[in-house]
């Protein structure tokens, strides 16, 4: 698992909040919040994620979810939600973490992350996704697709 210690680094480094290693080259990056970087690389090169490494500050649910979807080898997350951790074993994506938590909260700390609440029923990551998506359109009025 040398990409999964190289993503972290480069996430740790530069204090980026999202790092995406394909073929042990660095694809994406970002400083974004939440899920953003990661809808941004399913939406412009979706191809280049099955069997990346993903390096992130936080895994939710919702990105539990992206990353079975697109089919993802392995996640580091500073932060790791339970029900995130479920999903990744489910799919058998390798996962290494600080923290484990019960949930992700929002940015106030007052209530679970929006994307948290979104997909806490959901099982089938097509069905997320989805989901996903229309919230980015419907709430945030910003289309991913």
């Amino acid at each position: 698992m040398d990409n999964l210690i190289k993503a972290k680094n480069i996430l740790k480094k530069n204090n980026y909040t999202f790092v995406l290693l394909a073929n042990g080259k660095t694809v994406k990056v970002s400083h974004k919040r939440g899920i953003m970087a990661f809808m941004e690389i399913i939406r412009d090169n979706k191809k280049i994620i099955e069997d990346s490494i993903i390096a992130d500050k936080v895994i939710g649910k919702a990105a539990a979810m992206l990353a079975a979807q697109n089919k993802v080898k392995a996640i580091y997350a500073e932060i790791l939600s339970r029900k995130a951790k479920e999903v990744l074993d489910d799919y058998s994506i390798f996962c290494q973490y600080e923290y484990i938590v019960d949930f992700i909260q929002n940015r106030t700390k007052d209530d679970k992350c929006p994307m948290e609440k979104l997909t806490e029923h959901i099982i089938d990551p097509e069905i997320a996704y989805m989901q996903i998506l229309q919230f980015y359109r419907k709430v945030l009025k910003i289309d991913l697709s």
